[in-house]
């Protein structure tokens, strides 16, 4: 089995575009188009290609969300229905899917569906009382 190469360069894995080829069984051509309607810049390193996982892996659990509008990827039989664009689903990654992706709740909700230790999930999204944050 050719598995990737994995790196973490201090800001999250890094990981080859043959990733994606392999996950998904599409050519080097259609994983970069996958990156480009997901607004994930490739990092070139002399022959090879790489991109952020974790980056990645956050926008497909915004998108994947219940109440997300849906997303058609390039090359996808489902792009050439105009009745999935009508319904809203989308083609390319939108400002508030990236800015949602950034947030600490949705870091939170990936750790929590990840089934890791719910206690520090709670501590991330419970607020202080009142008297603590007087002092």
């Amino acid at each position: 089995m050719n598995l990737p190469k994995v790196y973490d360069w201090g800001f999250g894995d890094v990981v080859e575009l043959k990733h994606l080829e392999t996950t998904f069984g599409i050519s080097k051509r259609v994983a970069l188009k996958y990156l480009k309607a997901l607004r994930i810049k490739p990092l070139y390193f002399k022959n090879d290609i790489f991109f952020c996982l974790s980056t990645f892996n956050r926008i497909m659990f915004v998108l994947s969300r219940p109440g997300s509008p849906g997303f058609l990827f390039p090359a996808s039989s489902g792009k050439a229905n105009g009745k999935l664009k009508e319904d809203g689903f989308l083609v390319v990654v939108t400002d508030e899917i990236l800015e949602a992706a950034k947030s600490p709740q949705v870091l939170a909700e990936m750790l929590a569906a990840n089934g890791r230790d719910s206690s520090m999930v709670k501590k991330l999204l419970t607020h202080p009382p009142a008297e603590k944050e007087k002092k």
